[in-house]
């Protein structure tokens, strides 16, 4: 029989032992190898001990269709995952990022049955924070933010199947990934997800569905920050590209007023924004003043370009 799903795990400075062995031990028990193969791509991790480390734990636990490999560099975030598509031989592919854990034992199987069915061209499982393996307080407001952010059920998820799309988590038809690619043009951190699936939604048949992941790879709240204002760039570009979703979006209405304000004032408030992030002890509140940076980082960046924000008619809509 031939390989029907094909995963894809794209690698960086993450002991992935723990993920693969749950799929290991999946096949095994329903005897699955011969329609999975698990193809995973080290992303060139900067920490060469974790990257020996998986290498080894894949050699010495070898199955039919379970390939291991590894780059001399680091290509980003949506050249790798193209990359890993090209060696799959599956007629669908089921993207994983290598710091989750299925939620269920029967998650492979679950997917399986989606592409048997065939009635669908992505199928989105979605993630919780269910399983923690980092349990310092420091990475309590990652946990909020994604159980804020990411945790929503697959009937809420699908009244607006684009806006929800995680490639932590996601079955995808292989000829319609073919078809629609990751947009390589975002080079940095964030939302390549969303103008993908943007993309998806525009030609294809979305399901989200209850077949979730726990994100194991919380990060420190000063690390979530940086990366925060890290994926500004890419927000522009999604904007420039998408400019419909970004409109959608709450922030765009937020932005949209800030950019009436003068460059040295948003820089003021920026540095207020980012003090004040910093010393908050309430989730709750570090939230909203993590929104609100964003959007004033978002309008400093457009007035420095020299464009200001969305015309006044088109941010109306649904809040991200």
């Amino acid at each position: 029989m031939s390989v029907l799903l094909s995963v894809l795990i794209p690698v960086y400075n993450w002991n992935v032992s723990r993920l693969v062995l749950q799929l290991i031990e999946e096949a095994d028990a329903f005897g699955l190898w011969e329609k999975v193969e698990v193809i995973l791509l080290d992303d060139g991790s900067p920490d060469r001990e974790v990257a020996a480390t998986n290498e080894e734990f894949c050699l010495k636990h070898p199955r039919l269709h379970l390939e291991y490999g590894s780059l001399g560099r680091n290509v980003g975030r949506s050249a790798i995952r193209n990359m890993l598509a090209s060696k799959a031989s599956g007629a669908f592919l089921l993207f994983l990022d290598c710091d989750i854990l299925p939620d269920s034992d029967r998650f492979l199987g679950s997917y399986l049955g989606y592409a048997e069915t065939d009635d669908f061209d992505a199928v989105c499982g979605g993630v919780s924070y269910r399983t923690r393996v980092l349990y310092d307080a420091g990475y309590d407001y990652h946990a909020y933010l994604g159980n804020k952010k990411e945790v929503k059920s697959a009937s809420k998820r699908n009244r607006e199947p684009w806006r929800h799309i995680l490639t932590s988590n996601i079955m995808v038809r292989k000829s319609v990934f073919e078809a629609t690619t990751f947009d390589e043009r975002f080079t940095g951190y964030g939302y390549e997800d969303i103008e993908w699936g943007i993309r998806l939604s525009q030609q294809y048949r979305i399901l989200h569905a209850d077949n979730t992941v726990s994100h194991l790879g919380l990060a420190s709240k000063a690390t979530v920050y940086q990366k925060m204002r890290a994926s500004v760039p890419n927000y522009l570009l999604l904007k420039e590209l998408c400019p419909k979703a970004f409109h959608a979006s709450a922030v765009s209405r937020l932005v949209r007023l800030l950019t009436a304000a003068p460059a040295p004032l948003l820089s003021a408030a920026d540095h207020l924004l980012k003090n004040a992030f910093s010393s908050c002890g309430s989730n709750r509140l570090s939230f909203i003043l993590f929104q609100i940076n964003f959007a004033v980082l978002l309008a400093a960046a457009l007035k420095a370009k020299g464009i200001e924000g969305p015309p006044r008619d088109a941010a109306a809509g649904g809040a991200s």
